[in-house]
């Protein structure tokens, strides 16, 4: 067809997209309450993401829901505050009325009314300590190395987690390993995650798992899986796996994480 120089104009009918909203919450134990409540935009819209703190994320964000949070069966109202949390300085706008402890194993649930009526609710509760139990540091002729951070996970019942690994180099982090699976993989509820040989002498890796629930395990993949079906012409668009129950035009994650990490120094 290109040696022939073909072409031809194909008009697609487009339908009209009504936007929605995505609710983000990810409660962890000892941490505030933060959750950020946003509009969605039509795959087709304008989003210019260097426009975005200047222009666009007041836009984006979804003032005026009211709602309850339910911690144990005790009640805490919701509020409409700003606040920026957690190392990658996320921007939050709502959070609870009162200080609240959180704790492993603690049961919450989610009720929220947005301004144009549609009301909504969630569950979650946060997973139990799964610490890290140590790092290995294995280093090659060339002065590279790799690394195999071990955790134990309960191997009676199903578990999940997100593993994530950075290398912080000059000052300068990568984003090396970011995904999530489920024990399956261990052996005898010992779990072992690898990496290749990313390191040199001199780097610091810093190495997180964190203990997530069923419902995080599916929105992450179906996020992923979105993303990868939006960049190819012959997939079909991805659904989001959402735990927002009550509106169509409400999708998001309402999670408990439970995180453990340890840092350390690539050393001759």
């Amino acid at each position: 067809m290109s040696s022939c120089d073909l072409e031809k104009e194909i008009e697609v009918d487009v339908p009209d997209f009504e936007p929605g909203y995505v609710v983000e919450a990810y409660i962890m134990p000892d941490q505030p309450f933060a959750m950020l409540i946003t509009k969605s935009f039509g795959y087709f819209d304008v989003f210019d993401s260097t426009l975005a703190i200047q222009n666009q994320i007041p836009e984006m964000l979804v003032e005026d829901v009211t709602g309850t949070l339910y911690l144990n069966g005790k009640e805490y109202e919701i509020q409409n505050q700003y606040r920026i949390f957690g190392e990658s300085a996320m921007i939050y706008n709502y959070g609870l009325s009162h200080k609240v402890k959180f704790k492993p194993d603690d049961q919450i649930d989610i009720e929220l009314t947005f301004p144009t009526g549609e009301k909504v609710t969630a569950q979650t509760e946060i997973p139990t300590t799964r610490p890290l139990d140590s790092i290995a540091v294995i280093t090659n002729d060339q002065g590279e190395a790799r690394s195999q951070t071990y955790l134990m996970s309960d191997p009676d019942k199903e578990e999940f987690f997100r593993r994530q690994l950075f290398r912080i180099r000059e000052g300068r982090i990568a984003i090396l390993q970011d995904f999530v699976t489920d024990n399956r993989i261990s052996a005898d509820g010992k779990m072992m995650f690898g990496s290749g040989f990313d390191f040199e002498i001199g780097d610091t890796l810093h190495s997180r798992i964190t203990h997530i629930t069923r419902d995080y395990f599916n929105f992450f993949n179906s996020i992923n899986a979105s993303i990868g079906a939006n960049s190819n012409p012959f997939v079909q668009p991805g659904k989001i796996r959402s735990n927002i129950r009550g509106s169509d035009r409400v999708i998001g994650i309402f999670a408990g994480i439970n995180s453990s990490e340890k840092t350390r120094e690539i050393l001759e």
